[in-house]
């Protein structure tokens, strides 16, 4: 590293990346701006935190590509990343280096987001965001990581129970080649995607058991059997006898689908649209708008059957598919019973035992 003055009055400040390796250079018209350059250099090389020229120029959307390349993520997964990288591109522009993106352009990014989308939206697009920040960061290719601390807008949880009656309701108003999926989320408390992927051979009637093993990723017209969505989403879930006939029946009448699966149409694998469609019209049947109910709440109404039995957090976690039972109680911890209820169930049960102590 070195600091000499040019023929023209400037001040070149010279410094080298390592022994024999490139050399990086920088003009002032000060003295005083060279030598600061020159010492922040020097303490960059010392942290780690150095920067080289290539570096220096990666862009923005050259990183996002190459982040996405080495990713082994599922297509959906995929495409979710995709379309949210694709709002920060939009954003700040493909050809932005990273190294010129400041926590106060997150800032007005997530703002900007934050006008145009919903909650869950801006967070998910954060999130992916974030994920590339912190990649680069690990790379070497910036020093600083720009979303740290950054305040995302509140998403609301909304945990809808289905009663039982407005899901016998659905279940009636259903086509007959629908009613097996509902039947199969809110009292198996399987997601869309298992239903569409299950097969005739995973309903174990035997061992009263549905076996989920898959999931059909339906999103368009080439659909595929893909791997479920967690490795504990792999699961063998009991069934009672009421449920069994369901399956029954609507295999007797329906019979299965290309490779096997229980819900088709007209043989073959039932899409997203096809699905959404069917549950739309199930519940314009009963009186609601179309889209007024989320199949998913079918998953919240097994879940709280199961709770309302007394089953443990640990056997809830395993029929629904959980990775760990932390994110069943995050989603289920309202509906257990707290601890004054418990507190009033043993006075209860401790003041039926003195009073039949005294009779006897």
């Amino acid at each position: 590293m070195s600091i000499d003055r040019r023929a023209n009055g400037t001040y070149r400040a010279r410094v080298r990346e390592y022994p024999g390796g490139p050399e990086r250079t920088k003009q002032f018209a000060r003295k005083l701006d060279a030598e600061r350059w020159e010492a922040e250099q020097r303490v960059a090389l010392a942290r780690g935190t150095y920067l080289t020229a290539d570096e220096v120029k990666i862009t923005l959307g050259q990183y996002i590509a190459t982040h996405l390349a080495r990713q082994i993520w599922r297509d959906r997964t995929v495409a979710l990343a995709t379309g949210a990288l694709k709002r920060a591109e939009d954003h700040f522009g493909t050809t932005r280096p990273l190294t010129a993106i400041r926590r106060g352009d997150v800032e007005a990014f997530i703002v900007k987001l934050s006008t145009n989308f919903a909650p869950g939206t801006v967070r998910t697009t954060f999130q992916h965001f974030r994920s590339v920040m912190r990649s680069a960061l690990a790379d070497g290719i910036i020093s600083v990581d720009p979303t740290m601390k950054i305040k995302l807008p509140t998403v609301k949880s909304e945990l809808v129970i289905l009663p039982p009656d407005r899901v016998r309701a659905l279940i009636d108003a259903a086509d007959p080649s629908f009613r097996a999926a509902i039947v199969l989320g809110a009292h198996v408390g399987l997601r869309a995607g298992e239903v569409q992927g299950l097969f005739v051979s995973d309903v174990d009637f035997l061992r009263r058991t549905v076996n989920v093993r898959r999931q059909l990723d339906g999103r368009s017209t080439a659909m595929r059997l893909t791997d479920t969505k967690t490795s504990a989403s792999v699961r063998a879930i009991p069934i009672p006898a009421a449920v069994l006939e369901v399956l029954a029946a609507h295999v007797q009448q329906f019979g299965p689908g290309r490779d096997g699966v229980l819900l088709h149409r007209d043989g073959e694998y039932l899409s997203d649209n096809a699905f959404n469609w069917q549950w739309r019209r199930a519940q314009v049947r009963t009186g609601l708008e179309a889209g007024a109910l989320r199949f998913h709440w079918l998953r919240h109404a097994f879940a709280s059957s199961l709770i309302s039995a007394g089953c443990s957090v640990k056997a809830v976690a395993d029929a629904m598919g959980h990775n760990s039972p932390t994110i069943t109680l995050q989603t289920y911890a309202s509906l257990w019973p707290g601890d004054q209820d418990r507190i009033r169930t043993a006075i209860a049960s401790a003041w039926e035992i003195a009073d039949q102590l005294r009779t006897g």
